[in-house]
């Protein structure tokens, strides 16, 4: 009975819940079903007590901060930069660096009174080790690959967020890794490279379709962090894949206006493809490992939305125009969207829904101006457009609100 009741009362929220807000929920129903007093309940709680509810505020003006402190270091050092020696540079970086992070650590963990500050501090941290390298590589006069020193950049800083739990600094991480793949899949001559030779069509769609897919690798991360340890960095994950996925999606459904008309099948490196379809395997491992519910809800769309990638990384010319694969594209992306809403409003995650609701918007009045908008001239067009997308934005958001009220109210109860 005390299994029952305790997947029921978590089926929607505990995805979404910390472990403190968890905890309260559960401990209930254990009191309930005797197998806690109210006594040891309260000593419970008191030892885990729930986060304030500002915290997510406090987070956001602590990375704002963070950004914003790094900004003016670096602007009050390019103001000085021709009177500073090179090893005054390297000393007064370091130093900066050592400090950013022993501020991390004294407000974060140990003491840890101040745990958002100190997860700006790190966040801090991360991004000067970057201007580190670029300095060292200015002053010795280190012309090497562009995509190594991003590489040397997120190997200095990717273990950082996970020994001190830091979402910024994972944050921070988190882009370094997928700059670096960037550059690599457009640096001739690396392993990693999509094509060889000169910068053409094929090479810039490819890279899209390839992100695309990467964006993919990121969101199962996000579902297989689910229930562990490094829980925290679930949602971010989750948000960064699911934003790349999209708007990847959005984009590939332009490929008709831009597809080379006189060319045939393109051929891309099978490297790359693998190593990324090797991260979305491992990835969807994780998620159905830890995320069953979440991937039984949305593989299925997921992988119908990696047909057009995948029809773009191997060449595949229906002889169209590219016009298959735009409609994929846009129709996949709106039946995606759909059910992240559905499943965001089942599991609590506000993102979710706000993203699917932003993508359904743009991707409406984006295809209504791709493909009805040149039907109308003059006034017409700019009235009949002008009530759409008003329209369309007044309903939508009051859907958004009405969901998200209900959804918290529901949490609240429960």
């Amino acid at each position: 009975m005390a299994t029952a009741r305790g997947v029921s009362s978590t089926s929607n929220y505990s995805q979404m819940k910390s472990f403190e807000e968890r905890l309260r929920v559960e401990s209930a129903d254990w009191v309930g079903d005797g197998l806690l007093t109210e006594s040891q309940r309260g000593a419970l709680l008191a030892r885990h007590p729930a986060a304030a509810g500002g915290g997510r505020f406090i987070a956001i003006l602590g990375a704002v901060g963070g950004g914003l402190l790094l900004a003016g270091v670096c602007l009050l050092i390019s103001a000085n930069w021709q009177d500073l020696g090179d090893w005054l540079k390297i000393g007064g970086l370091v130093a900066l660096l050592a400090g950013s992070y022993f501020a991390g650590w004294r407000l974060k963990v140990a003491p840890g009174l101040y745990p958002k500050t100190g997860d700006a501090f790190f966040m801090l941290g991360a991004g000067l080790f970057m201007a580190g390298i670029a300095l060292v590589s200015q002053i010795f006069h280190l012309n090497s690959r562009p995509a190594s020193g991003v590489l040397t950049w997120w190997l200095g800083i990717v273990a950082v967020p996970w020994l001190v739990r830091s979402k910024g600094a994972q944050a921070v991480s988190l882009l370094a890794f997928l700059v670096w793949l960037g550059m690599e899949f457009t640096t001739q001559g690396s392993w990693l490279s999509l094509q060889t030779g000169n910068l053409r069509f094929e090479d810039v769609i490819c890279l899209v379709a390839i992100m695309t897919a990467l964006g993919v690798a990121v969101w199962m991360s996000g579902l297989a962090l689910r229930g562990t340890r490094h829980d925290v960095f679930a949602s971010l994950h989750e948000k960064w894949g699911a934003l790349l996925f999209c708007s990847g999606l959005y984009v590939l459904g332009f490929i008709r206006h831009f597809w080379p008309r006189g060319s045939d099948e393109w051929t891309v490196s099978p490297i790359p493809v693998g190593f990324v379809a090797l991260l979305i395997a491992l990835g969807a491992w994780g998620a159905w490992k830890h995320s069953r519910r979440d991937m039984l809800s949305l593989g299925v769309w997921i992988v119908i939305a990696l047909v057009p990638v995948g029809a773009v990384l191997t060449g595949w010319n229906t002889g169209d125009g590219g016009w298959l694969w735009s409609a994929w594209s846009w129709t996949a992306l709106f039946v995606l969207n759909v059910f992240m809403i559905r499943l965001g409003l089942a599991t609590g995650r506000e993102s979710w829904v706000n993203l699917g609701l932003g993508f359904i918007a743009i991707n409406i009045v984006t295809r209504y101006f791709d493909l009805f908008g040149t039907m109308l001239e003059g006034g017409v067009f700019f009235v009949i457009s002008g009530v759409i997308v008003l329209t369309l934005g007044i309903y939508l958001e009051r859907k958004r609100r009405g969901w998200l009220t209900a959804m918290r109210a529901e949490k609240e109860v429960a």
